[in-house]
């Protein structure tokens, strides 16, 4: 037997005790959710490729814990806590995630597809190279997160919070990103075939692949000067942002959030901001003919004439 066939052997007889990523490859250990839960309470962290495939971890708390190369598909794990959990290379396909906590996670290389996203907390999570193909990520928050790589394709990303994501390299072919916010977030090497865009928000820092145009997508520019006359933006995040002199007339912005926005030389004619949320935003010099401000909060709000709205209560729930 020569050395080439001796190494084939030794292989074949050693495959699963080869060491990955630093650690010793055993063979996957099934473990209930009593023993899990159990061990973690006991100060244990380290559950390296344990099978926990279907079980019920719901509202559990596993911070920290190190999930690499487990088995969670079909896991139930809506409203866990995961801050800062390790789940590389870790199979969650078809996992309910719904509101879990996965704020600084570890989830590189991770397969979440068709996995339960919806209201999760990614932020600042680590997803390079992870599969969240037919996903569910409806009202994620995923600020500040690295989705490089990312495989996306026909995931549903309705009104997440994608700001100052990277998205180089991901695949969004027909993933839905209708009203998702894009404010800083760098597309400009994704995929972008059939990707819905509809009522998507980005900015002046957003960067979408060259030759792509996002109006024409159906997006919407949030920087002064805009022309957003007669949108519906009801019940949309705007806080901080800087629309002076963007004209916003007829617009929809019911029970939307504008705290501290810049509004400056608005045009807000005939607009509804009823229920909106205008503490500390700028409106000094704005149109405010025939604006609907009923329920609106004006708390420390400056208004047309540079007085902070404690001089203009009447507008409280005027029609202007």
């Amino acid at each position: 037997m020569d050395c080439l066939q001796v190494a084939a052997w030794w292989l074949s007889i050693n495959k699963s005790n080869l060491p990955i990523d630093g650690k010793t490859a055993l063979k996957v250990k099934d473990m209930n959710p009593d023993e899990l839960l159990t061990k973690y309470a006991a100060g244990e962290r380290d559950f390296f490729r344990v099978n926990l495939s279907g079980v019920n971890l719901k509202e559990a708390n596993l911070s920290q814990a190190d999930f690499s190369h487990a088995n969670l598909s079909q896991a139930i794990l809506a409203q866990a806590n995961l801050i800062r959990a390790t789940l590389d290379t870790t199979d969650l396909q078809g996992a309910n995630l719904q509101r879990a906590n996965l704020r600084g996670a570890d989830l590189s290389s991770a397969d979440l597809m068709g996995a339960n996203l919806f209201a999760a907390d990614l932020s600042f999570a680590g997803l390079i190279g992870a599969d969240l193909s037919r996903a569910n990520l409806m009202i994620a928050r995923l600020a500040g997160t690295d989705l490089n790589g990312v495989n996306l394709y026909a995931a549903n990303l309705m009104r997440a919070d994608l700001r100052g994501v990277q998205l180089i390299g991901a695949n969004l072919s027909e993933a839905n990103l209708n009203g998702a916010y894009l404010y800083e977030a760098d597309l400009s090497e994704a995929i972008l075939d059939s990707t819905n865009l509809l009522g998507s928000l980005y900015n002046e820092q957003t960067q979408f692949p060259e030759g792509f145009d996002p109006i024409q997508a159906g997006a919407y520019l949030i920087a002064p000067g805009a022309s957003l006359s007669g949108i519906d933006l009801s019940r949309v995040h705007l806080r901080g942002v800087k629309l002076n002199g963007a004209n916003l007339s007829e617009v929809n912005l019911s029970n939307s959030n504008l705290m501290w926005a810049d509004l400056r030389e608005a045009n807000l004619r005939e607009a509804n901001l009823s229920g909106a949320n205008l503490s500390g935003a700028n409106l000094r010099g704005a149109d405010l003919t025939g604006v609907n401000l009923e329920g609106a909060n004006l708390s420390g709000t400056t208004m047309p004439n540079g007085e902070l709205h404690n001089y203009y209560k009447e507008l409280r729930s005027a029609q202007v």
